[in-house]
């Protein structure tokens, strides 16, 4: 059988196609890599070495659900993942898991939402579909943490320490901002929708805070943002490490990457019909749930918090980022050794 791992990360933002990529680069190396996507980012990214199966984000409900289908039958492989969904976004999987019985199957288990778990009854789906759980870095109280076949792993990030470039290069001739200067970065890495409020936000950072560079990373300059302001970079983790604060969702991520790097979150908890946002949050500097980010009081959260980070953070002067461990290598030698 070809040596051949399929990864199924249907999503609407960046987490799943990016967690794929992070597992996907490492197995890379000695195997060929599928990865089947709807993310709307999917054209802007580097594909380290994986082949993407790209469904337009356009593409009906339907119509998505059965070129998925239509995906894993026509490839042959010896693994398959699934990312977050065990049934598949649209319950696609659903007849199609019990037919590979003779292919390990992984789940790729994120934190999720704990009503949706019961409703679907996907404990016992999980039970009798999956051969292994692995939990990447999301701790021990999500809902299948009890099964036997949960691994743990660090958080998967899709880039190593030692693959990042310096502060210094990264605020010289990626974010072009001025070494002595303290470094705002707007994370704009949530839904499409949601960009032109980030773009708002940035704009009134730098309104707030003029002594300070504020840029926003985005794949697209938002309308509401001059270009100014505006990074577009892949993978975001090289200009998270660049920064003094950051500002963005408590998407995973934006959570773990910031943790790994050593810069301060300001976390917005945006409401996720699957994801918990508010609970991952806790790990950063949360500002509370976020239904509307040009609300008053949201703003004032966000501008208070912004301000006592600054009161107590030097500008960068280590030329390196800390070292950390990627949870990525871990699984894909979990994962090889089923």
């Amino acid at each position: 059988m070809t040596n051949t791992w399929l990864i199924y990360a249907l999503g609407g933002g960046w987490g799943h196609l990016t967690r794929a990529l992070s597992l996907g680069r490492i197995a890379a190396t000695q195997r060929k890599v599928r990865i089947i996507t709807n993310s709307p980012y999917a054209q802007q990214i580097n594909n380290e070495n994986c082949l993407i199966e790209w469904i337009p984000e356009n593409t009906s409900f339907s119509a998505t659900c059965l070129r998925v289908q239509e995906i894993i039958h026509q490839t042959t492989f010896n693994r398959l993942i699934v990312d977050t969904f065990p049934r598949g976004l649209g319950g696609e999987l659903v007849d199609i898991l019990p037919q590979l019985h003779h292919i390990p199957r992984i789940l790729i288990h994120r934190d999720i939402n704990s009503r949706y778990v019961a409703y679907s009854q996907l404990k016992s789906f999980v039970i009798n579909n999956f051969e292994q759980i692995i939990v990447p870095g999301e701790g021990d109280d999500l809902p299948f943490c009890d099964l036997k076949t949960v691994q743990h792993t660090a958080p998967w990030l899709i880039r190593n320490s030692e693959e990042l470039l310096d502060r210094i290069t990264v605020r010289s001739q990626i974010l072009k901002v001025d070494q002595s200067i303290k470094t705002i970065l707007v994370c704009a890495g949530g839904n499409i929708s949601e960009m032109p409020l980030f773009g708002q936000l940035a704009l009134q950072l730098q309104q707030n805070f003029p002594e300070c560079a504020v840029k926003i990373l985005a794949a697209t300059c938002p309308l509401t943002c001059p270009e100014t302001l505006w990074v577009s970079h892949h993978p975001g983790i090289e200009c998270l490490a660049a920064a003094d604060i950051v500002v963005g969702g408590a998407g995973y991520n934006t959570v773990y990457e910031c943790a790994a790097v050593g810069v301060p979150l300001v976390a917005l908890a945006f409401t996720r019909l699957y994801d918990r946002q508010k609970k991952r949050a806790s790990k950063s500097y949360c500002v509370g749930d976020i239904s509307d980010l040009t609300s008053e009081n949201h703003l004032q959260n966000i501008y208070l918090t912004v301000k006592k980070l600054l009161n107590y953070i030097e500008p960068h002067k280590k030329l390196s980022v800390p070292s950390y461990i990627n949870g990525a290598i871990q699984a894909a030698h979990q994962i090889e050794q089923i």
